[in-house]
């Protein structure tokens, strides 16, 4: 029995269980409050809100977006439309000025590529509403996002709201995959973690905070690759919430080809995991909460399986390559040692530890995409599309992993 091995498999499938179970026991104590509608009291809660969209060679989309917003169950003398064009080298200008009015739908036409968190930056510091909604060029939100959100705001602790995200088209495997991912992380797994006060992003998608919030924390950070997640860190720090509705969602596109999305995910994790490090000593406040407590759980356990991960391959390789030296000695009669022998006894505490996380799996997803309503046919999927998500993890952050021992800036897209 190999000793690094068994360290690795026991703290993963400790800390991993313990996770998976905690987290569906509270599903189901707060069952009803996870898909929660607020009503929303006109007289009290309509604040005049400013919609940030900043966009880089979004031509394509940025017209399905802005129509959407058009659509908002919301009075429009209530609400401004800012696009920021960041140094578009296709028709994005073009397409925003055929909305735009100067008044109701507001364009920035920046000439130079500044990036996304400046570009979002220049929007805020024009935005003139009370609340400051952030979303992507290429997202449309439900009609009913900003009466859905803003009820949220009376409580004077809520610093951001964030809403469900939906896939756009998922026809593709690969985007059934995101899509299952999306359904449980964007939506549910959002809501729970807000129960606790533990939301560690605020999804670009669509996203909406204070803005003197936002002022006050000097806007996005300019430097950081994911601009969502560093600012849950430092709304976290000044002392406020950020709550989840799962009563509203946007839709959006996601990469069309898997080296598309190779390419995103990277840049999520290896930012990711910059910014865990950036804001390290944050995590060592005693005012956090559970905040300070369950992020480097999350890298500690996503570490921890990558090395599990990378051992057993070599632990594989390294057997395979013994045997196969052991068939060299029978020209390579493969079938000469091969007996079926079955002994419910010697089931080793390997096996137990894979078939309890299969099992686990299954529960996960089933109760998972249940209280999401979700079909059963989805459900029978979504089993075998998690554990087809769990290699994709794991080379996602093995490529992060290595970008960031090498110093490597990820590209955008």
């Amino acid at each position: 029995m190999d000793l690094v091995y068994t360290l690795f498999m026991v703290a993963v499938w400790f800390l991993s269980t313990f996770f998976t179970i905690s987290f569906l026991l509270h599903v189901i104590k707060h069952r009803d409050r996870l898909s929660e509608s607020r009503e929303f009291d006109f007289s009290k809660q309509a604040r005049r809100v400013s919609i940030v969209i900043p966009a880089f060679n979004e031509e394509e989309r940025l017209g399905q977006t802005l129509a959407s917003l058009e659509m908002l169950d919301y009075p429009k003398d209530l609400y401004e439309v800012i696009v920021v064009n960041d140094g578009s080298s296709d028709g994005t200008a073009r397409v925003a000025a055929q909305y735009a009015d100067g008044r109701h739908v507001i364009l920035i036409d920046n000439q130079e590529n500044k990036g996304k968190a400046a570009s979002l930056n220049d929007g805020i510091e024009r935005a003139t509403g009370e609340f400051i909604a952030c979303m992507d060029a290429d997202s449309q939100p439900r009609p009913d996002v900003l009466k859905k959100t803003l009820p949220y705001f009376s409580n004077k602790a809520v610093g951001a709201v964030t809403v469900t995200v939906k896939v756009q088209s998922a026809k593709s495997l690969l985007h059934k995959l995101v899509d299952l991912e999306y359904i449980i992380g964007l939506s549910l797994f959002l809501k729970v973690m807000s129960l606790f006060d533990c939301v560690i992003v605020t999804p670009g998608p669509f996203s909406i905070y204070r803005a003197d919030l936002l002022r006050k924390l000097g806007g996005f950070d300019r430097q950081n690759i994911v601009e969502d997640m560093e600012i849950a860190y430092r709304i976290h720090r000044e002392g406020f919430r950020i709550e989840h509705s799962m009563d509203t969602h946007v839709s959006t596109y996601i990469p069309q080809t898997f080296g598309a999305l190779y390419t995103q995910r990277k840049r999520w994790y290896s930012g990711a995991l910059l910014t865990f490090w950036q804001h390290k000593g944050t995590l060592l406040r005693h005012d956090m909460g559970l905040f300070r407590y369950f992020i480097p759980y999350q890298y500690g356990l996503i570490l921890l399986g990558v090395a599990l991960f990378l051992y057993t391959g070599f632990l594989w390789f390294r057997n395979a390559f013994t045997q196969l030296s052991y068939y060299a000695l029978t020209n390579f009669n493969f079938f000469s040692q091969f007996k079926f022998d079955f002994d419910v006894l010697g089931i080793s505490i390997f096996s137990f530890f894979g078939v309890t996380a299969i099992l686990l799996t299954v529960l996960f997803v089933s109760i998972g995409l249940k209280v999401t309503n979700h079909s059963r046919k989805k459900m029978a999927f979504g089993v075998f599309g998690y554990i087809a998500l769990y290699f994709l993890y794991q080379f996602f952050w093995i490529s992060s992993l290595g970008l960031i021992l090498l110093r490597r800036r990820p590209r955008w897209r």
